[in-house]
């Protein structure tokens, strides 16, 4: 049964991680609302977030391709949502080049934390069945303290608008940090261990394993 890629996501970011596998996949992005949950009594907490948007993000687009796969087709989509976290507020992304300032001069000298979910959704079609894998990774970043000049010069960049915590590590944004603990690829928005893992997990084959 031939294996059908799906990137649901429309970040070059991820694309370009993906890219590094020398898979074969298309881009269907997902077009949903992005409503990050509240913490709720401790139970709900970042990991559960942004695993449970992933998720959502990868059955929005396989329902919509269900319908038109074809019966010899296995649909494996891949989905992720990252999002940043300082005491246990959370920062999307931003709205305005004044939210994305507000943002950076929060996080500005302090460590927080970032966020990713990932979602790889199987569709077997000839054997009715769904497997849906999800797993969350977590890194620390540390900011250095840099002056409002340099926040202005960077949101003239464009480059915060679309990225979680107003920042993306794989651009400029990289001048503004000065210590990442954990995941490199998790803070670019798509960890690539536990992708590689889930791949593998549904038979795709990966480096030379599957």
């Amino acid at each position: 049964m031939s294996k059908r890629i799906i990137l649901a996501s429309q970040s070059p970011r991820r694309k370009q991680l993906l890219d590094q596998l020398g898979l074969n996949y298309d881009v269907i992005p997902s077009n949903i609302e992005e409503i990050v949950p509240p913490f709720i009594n401790g139970h709900t907490g970042p990991s559960q977030i942004v695993t449970e948007l992933a998720r959502q993000k990868a059955f929005a687009v396989g329902e919509r391709l269900q319908k038109n796969n074809k019966a010899n087709e296995e649909l494996i989509i891949i989905a992720a949502d990252t999002i940043v976290i300082m005491n246990k507020k959370v920062y999307g992304k931003p709205n305005s080049p004044s939210e994305a300032k507000t943002i950076l001069q929060e996080l500005c000298g302090k460590i927080h934390q970032v966020y990713t979910g990932v979602a790889l959704l199987s569709f077997d079609l000839a054997k009715s069945s769904i497997q849906c894998l999800t797993e969350a990774e977590n890194s620390l970043v540390s900011f250095r303290n840099y002056s409002e000049a340099e926040i202005n010069a960077y949101i003239t960049t464009g480059e915060p608008m679309d990225k979680a915590g107003a920042y993306a590590l794989q651009g400029a944004g990289a001048c503004l940090v000065a210590k990442i603990e954990g995941c490199y690829t998790n803070v670019i928005g798509l960890p690539m261990p536990i992708l590689v893992k889930m791949l593998r997990a549904v038979g795709v084959e990966v480096l030379g394993e599957g």
